[in-house]
C-alpha cells in the first residue's frame, strides 16, 4: 500500500505523526535530501489550509510542503508507529481478502499484526517452521513496546512472551504457550488479539505465519 492509502481524520499538522519502524523496532531511520539535509522518516498530514499544494502526507521536516509522500509504498507487514491526540482514527483503502494471508518472516525481529479487520485469537495463527523457545511472539503495547507482562500466581510476574509448541516437545496439545511456562500449565491459544494489534516476531528462516481471512 502507500501512505495515500491511509485516510486520517482529526490529526493536527506537526503533531500527529508517522513514523516507520525499522527491524529493530526503532523509528530513528532517516534518509538524505539534497534541499532537507538527513531528515527522519517522520511524516505529517497537510492539507491545503496548511499550506500544502495537495493535501496528503509530508515530511515532518520539509516545511516548504517540497517533497509529497503519498506515493510512498508501505510494503506488506511494514510497522509504525502513530503519536496523536485523542480521537484521531486511520482509515486503510482497500478490500479484505477471501483467502487466509500468508506472511513471509524474515530470519530475526519480524513488526506484523492481525492484519485481518476483526479480533482472532492466538489459535488463529498458524505457524511454519517455527522451533520452541528459539520463536516467539512478543504483543507490543501502545508505545510499540515488547515489554509487556502478566501476574501468574504460580508463574510470578512474567513477560507476555509466547512461543509454539507441539505434543512432541511435551505439550497436551499443539499450540501456542508463555515461553517462561515450562511446564505448559496456561495455554494461550484462546487470547484474543484484536483487529490491528501489533506484534512482533523473532524467528529463524522460512518461518512464516497465517492469519485467516475474515470472511
Amino acid at each position: 500500500m502507500t501512505l495515500a492509502d491511509i485516510v486520517p481524520s482529526d490529526i493536527t499538522l506537526y503533531t500527529t505523526t508517522i513514523q516507520l519502524l525499522d527491524d529493530t523496532g526503532a523509528t530513528a531511520t532517516t534518509s538524505e535530501y539534497e534541499d532537507l539535509g538527513e531528515v527522519y522518516l517522520t511524516f505529517t498530514y497537510a492539507t491545503t489550509e496548511d499550506g500544502a499544494p495537495t493535501a496528503g502526507w509530508y515530511l515532518q521536516d520539509d516545511f516548504g510542503f517540497e517533497h509529497p509522500q503519498n506515493s510512498r509504498i508501505l510494503p506488506f507487514g511494514q510497522g509504525y508507529c502513530v503519536d496523536s491526540g485523542e480521537d484521531a482514527t486511520f482509515t486503510f483503502a482497500g478490500k479484505v481478502s477471501a483467502e487466509d494471508t500468508e506472511i513471509t518472516l524474515a530470519n530475526g525481529f519480524n513488526y506484523t499484526g492481525n492484519c485481518s479487520p476483526k479480533d482472532i485469537t492466538f489459535g488463529d495463527i498458524l505457524p511454519k517452521d517455527v522451533t520452541l523457545y528459539t520463536t516467539t511472539i512478543q504483543l507490543l503495547d501502545d508505545t510499540g513496546a515488547t515489554a509487556t507482562t502478566n501476574e501468574y500466581e504460580d508463574l510470578g510476574e512474567v513477560y507476555l512472551t509466547f512461543t509454539y509448541a507441539t505434543t512432541e516437545d511435551g505439550a497436551p496439545t499443539a499450540g501456542w504457550y508463555l515461553q517462561d511456562d515450562f511446564g505448559f500449565e496456561h495455554p494461550q491459544n484462546s487470547r484474543v488479539l484484536a483487529a490491528g494489534q501489533g506484534f512482533c516476531v523473532d524467528c529463524g528462516e522460512d518461518a512464516t505465519v497465517t492469519i485467516p481471512s475474515a470472511l
